[in-house]
């Protein structure tokens, strides 16, 4: 029996990566537009390295999600309005690249309701955890400086402690491969939620956290020559921001992060969609705030899907929605890739001078031949030109020791041998 589940388990292993392909390609072929570029972006600023320089791109698909699994043959490069070839080496996909550093926060609710279990059977709260702990781990594995911060929230109740979002809590960030990111985990898994959900308010001292320019970790001098930290808040709520005056409180969000355009929040609904709770309540439409105050559908059972959406698209972010733990999981994963899953190209600068003004810009096609351009990016070398190839810095090297011989050494040889032979006639 034990060789069975072995042997199971080692199948299973083998299988498992194959299958993750094959199901990526029938969903291409179902749904066409998951393969084709609606967007693409260069990130940031070039860094540079002698005569090579480095591009960062980010391509979305029509649904605006990442996407993944592009060629070197996908991608052309323009420099100076003219193409420029790159090795297939000196491209790298978002599984190869280092990421970039970023400053990620997590906002676990911890609402009473987390408590329930989701349509899969699995408690929301261990649903949760397990799927931002598989996060971490992948973040992790991918390498860079990932700097992670698990924050629960939730206004107290009676006999509920308070879940405060403030600098104290918000402040606790862990490099993602840091093994006490899991027993934060660990801690979390064995309370209890039992607060009730305020939404907005623990997202706005977020962004604020995030938005202080005078922390050097999260802005670097203008000057540097680091990629600047990618900032991004992560919402995963299954309820709604449970206050009078919401319309009032979520006008003042909107203002701030419209105004905060470095900082993405990507927002992760758990629970059943509105149109799922009007079927189940039979209420022949989709269930909306509205029911709640008549009791046609329990409180904690409604998740503010249009709220989360629109938090998401005001910050370029990305809103999901799901009603079981495996989703969660894959929904993160979703997120990891558009915050970090950036494509690479490094190209040699044709005729590299310093202090040369360059501009860059690259096109990605599609399976279906269609390209979309990036907007141009323009740059100054911060070098010389290219190193002069080795043959020729060796005759370099060659000639001037010849020229330090023949005019410095053996004028002294001669000189010396003079002033010995007139010491003597002396």
């Amino acid at each position: 029996m034990k060789k069975n589940i072995i042997a199971l388990s080692t199948t299973t292993a083998f299988w498992t990566p194959r299958l993750s392909l094959s199901l990526l390609l029938l969903l291409t072929l179902a749904y066409p537009s998951l393969a084709q570029v609606k967007k693409t972006e260069v990130i940031g600023s070039p860094t540079f390295k002698d005569e090579k320089v480095t591009i960062r791109i980010k391509v979305n698909n029509q649904e605006d999600r990442p996407l993944m699994g592009l060629e070197d043959t996908n991608f052309k490069l323009t420099v100076d309005k003219k193409e420029v070839k790159f090795k297939p080496k000196d491209w790298k996909s978002p599984e190869e690249t280092v990421p970039p550093p970023a400053w990620i926060i997590v906002l676990l609710d911890f609402s009473g309701s987390m408590n329930q279990v989701d349509s899969g059977g699995t408690k929301k709260i261990a649903g949760a955890i397990n799927a931002i702990r598989q996060f971490t781990k992948i973040s992790g594995e991918r390498g860079g400086n990932t700097q992670i911060s698990i924050v629960p929230f939730g206004k107290a109740g009676s006999k509920c402690p308070e879940s405060p979002v403030n600098k104290e809590t918000l402040d606790k960030f862990l490099a993602a491969n840091d093994f006490k990111l899991q027993n934060n985990l660990d801690y979390l898994s064995s309370l209890s939620p039992c607060a009730s959900t305020d939404l907005y308010e623990p997202l706005t001292t977020a962004v604020e956290f995030l938005a202080n320019t005078k922390d050097s970790r999260f802005y670097l001098p203008e000057n540097s020559s680091q990629p600047q930290p990618r900032l991004s808040i992560i919402l995963l709520s299954d309820g709604y921001h449970n206050a009078l005056n919401e319309a009032t409180d979520f006008a003042a969000l909107t203002k701030l992060l419209q105004r905060k355009e470095n900082i993405t929040v990507h927002t992760l609904g758990y629970g059943l969609t509105p149109q799922e709770l009007g079927v189940k309540y039979k209420l022949g439409r989709p269930a909306t705030r509205a029911d709640l105050n008549k009791r046609k559908v329990p409180e904690a059972e409604f998740v503010d899907q249009q709220r989360l959406a629109k938090i998401a698209k005001l910050t370029g972010g990305i809103a999901e929605f799901s009603g079981n733990a495996e989703r969660i999981a894959e929904n993160l994963q979703l997120f990891l890739n558009a915050l970090l899953g950036e494509y690479e190209i490094t190209f040699t600068q044709p005729n590299a001078e310093r202090g040369s003004k360059h501009k860059v810009q690259v096109k990605v096609s599609s399976q279906d031949g269609k390209a979309k351009e990036s907007q141009t990016i323009e740059y100054i070398m911060p070098v010389f030109g290219r190193s002069l190839p080795l043959g020729v810095r060796l005759i370099m090297v060659i000639s001037v020791l010849c020229i330090v011989i023949i005019f410095g050494i053996v004028p002294f040889h001669y000189w010396g041998k003079y002033l010995k032979a007139e010491a003597q006639r002396d």
